[in-house]
């Protein structure tokens, strides 16, 4: 069963702490666990899922997590005429005593940039999309970025964009003669800049439209008139990603040093997957980690007369 419209306020666990039993809504109902919960939130956001300070201890190293400010990868720049750049000195990693536990390495894990969205549905009269990609990627200041910008990279910010054009692999995504096309910055775009918008205010709108720019470019190089083709557009900020994904400062994913090992915790009722846990992210690798969480919870046996039952339907 798929509970939708369904946020998690807490997962419970046993009066003494330890065992997780269950969730509870935002809405006040509780969800039962017969075996387990397993729980793909955003590392970052684990400990405030967890209510009772107990287990919350024996998380993490029987240490009580420190609060902390979550990290990112961008460093926003005084200067408005200057770029982000990336974060390129790591800190030092916590020691045990310091509160080093499974916890605060969640707490800890540094976070991606966020994402800008470009969704579009266009009228595709004269386009061939027999001659078109399924998907391109665009390097809008070059495969180095600006030559006249040391600090920039391939993955500097909004540089590399990446255009999805679906219909060219199934043509009812979209109604006859019309096509989507969706292109979007992943984990380039800096949260710091949009921090604290508000998102009916103007100021959003017209930031919005500035930083859309480079996105409308990488569609005009495919499709040189897609302005002109509009049927509806839509820009996704990293506030749209923070507020209806809730992500964090709309990160992307954990970064590729922070990863989790597994999802593995002090408790057999809790398994952990998700982006921030190897092998991170992406859906084919986030799909690995759920596969792994849920096999976790099955002892071998059962596992086992599961893929006999499937052979037996001829499903494997």
């Amino acid at each position: 069963k798929v509970n939708l419209r369904s946020h998690v306020d807490s997962m419970d666990t046993s009066d003494d702490g330890t065992r997780f039993v269950g969730l509870t809504l935002k809405n006040g109902k509780t969800v039962k666990a017969k075996e387990g919960v397993i729980c793909n939130a955003p590392v970052w956001s684990i400990v405030d899922l967890i209510s009772n300070p107990e287990t919350k201890r024996a998380l993490n190293d029987m240490m009580v997590p420190r609060e902390v400010e979550n990290r990112q990868s961008w460093i926003i720049p005084e200067d408005p005429d200057k770029r982000s750049v990336i974060q390129t000195v790591r800190p030092k990693p916590r020691t045990s005593e310091e509160g080093g536990g499974l916890l605060s390495k969640c707490n800890d894990s540094e976070m991606t940039g966020s994402f800008l969205h470009l969704h579009l549905a266009l009228d595709a009269t004269g386009l061939d999309l027999d001659t078109m990609e399924a998907h391109y990627t665009v390097m809008a200041r070059g495969l180095g970025g600006d030559e006249d910008d040391d600090t920039d990279t391939a993955c500097g910010e909004l540089n590399m964009i990446a255009l999805s054009n679906p219909c060219v692999l199934d043509r009812t995504l979209a109604p006859d003669g019309h096509i989507v096309v969706h292109a979007y910055g992943a984990g380039n775009e800096p949260y710091d800049i949009w921090k604290g918008l508000d998102r009916k205010s103007d100021e959003y709108k017209r930031l919005k439209e500035e930083r859309s720019q480079v996105l409308w470019r990488a569609v005009e190089s495919v499709i040189p008139d897609a302005r002109q083709r509009v049927v509806l557009d839509m820009v996704g900020s990293p506030l749209t990603h923070e507020r209806f994904l809730r992500r964090p400062k709309g990160t992307y994913g954990a970064a590729t040093e922070d990863y989790l090992k597994d999802g593995s915790t002090p408790f057999d009722s809790l398994v952990f997957c998700g982006d921030g846990i190897f092998p991170g992210i992406g859906v084919p690798a986030v799909a690995l980690s759920g596969a792994s969480a849920a096999n976790a919870m099955v002892n071998p046996l059962k596992q086992w007369f599961c893929l006999d039952n499937l052979k037996q339907k001829n499903l494997i």
